[in-house]
């Protein structure tokens, strides 16, 4: 989707001219207490810009997708504020105009999840979930999305945003079946040992700081025990999904993006800082590790 980028490029105003390394800065969730409201044009230049670059992270940009999920938010009441972020994000694209999304599928059968949240990052304190999947390289599915109720710590946000991707991952295990792709196993890999400890065990690892929570969280104990996933630990520093989740900044953000995206190690875009737990490399991961299938987007 290259031509569609520069054609966003090629009309976003000259307010947005510039480059940017990463399409939000540390401050993406925070808003004003004193905004000043766009004018009718203004918000309709925003409002344009946030719908194209949505339709853009969900099928070729899954490295814009944390920004845009913010901005959607905003459309109706948006702010001087919001105006600067989405220039943030027209700069970005304009520095990776050609980097495309590489998708390769192995012949393990296994399905592998990356789940994480934010602890009380908005303003009104709610968390911030983020998920992404992969059948062998690079992301195929990523969700980013401001949880719908505030959490008490951030072991319920990691269990809650397990609950929000979950209806997807077993959909994504049902439809695979069904085209006939072998699905030896789903893998669900989360870098909080206490949320990992109560979607396995459920109310019998539950605390005092964990008993008011709602029963349908255990959800995730019932499917977990059905053998429909399985639960397993990351080290934070290489939980894919933190990428959805906040505005990273720096080597972190180049070494998930390198991860998201399937940069190959001769891309331009390619970031040195590589990760010791990359989707193909998983230590956990069993099976061939064959490529299959490559599909770039373009």
């Amino acid at each position: 989707m290259v031509d569609y980028v520069k054609n966003i490029l090629h009309h976003a105003p000259d307010d947005m001219d510039g480059t940017a390394a990463t399409p939000a800065a540390s401050h993406l969730f925070q808003i004003s207490e004193n905004p000043v409201m766009l004018s009718e044009a203004k918000k309709q230049i925003f409002v344009t810009i946030v719908m194209q670059c949505l339709y853009l992270s969900q099928r070729a940009r899954p490295d814009i997708r944390t920004a845009i999920s913010f901005l959607s938010t905003r459309l109706q009441q948006p702010d001087e504020d919001d105006y600067k972020k989405a220039a943030r994000v027209i700069k970005y694209l304009r520095g990776s105009v050609d980097m495309v999304l590489t998708l390769k599928a192995d012949q393990s059968g296994i399905v592998q999840w990356w789940v994480d949240a934010s602890y009380a990052v908005h303003p009104d304190m709610k968390g911030h979930t983020g998920g992404t999947m992969t059948l062998g390289q690079g992301s195929v599915y990523s969700t980013s999305a401001k949880q719908k109720l505030v959490t008490r710590s951030s072991t319920e946000s990691e269990v809650v945003g397990v609950h929000d991707v979950l209806p997807q991952l077993l959909w994504t295990g049902y439809f695979l079946k069904a085209q006939g792709f072998g699905v030896k196993d789903t893998k669900l890999y989360q870098d909080n040992m206490s949320s990992m400890l109560l979607e396995k065990n459920g109310r019998s690892s539950s605390t005092k700081r964990t008993r008011h929570m709602n029963v349908r969280y255990f959800f995730v104990k019932d499917r977990v025990a059905a053998g429909e996933v399985n639960i397993e630990h990351c080290p934070t520093g290489d939980m894919v999904a933190d990428f959805f989740t906040k505005p990273l900044q720096g080597a972190q953000f180049g070494k998930l993006r390198n991860l998201v995206m399937n940069l190959a190690s001769s891309s331009k875009y390619y970031s040195a800082q590589r990760s010791v737990l990359s989707m193909d490399e998983n230590p956990n991961r069993s099976g061939s590790g064959d490529v299959t299938k490559t599909v770039t987007f373009k």
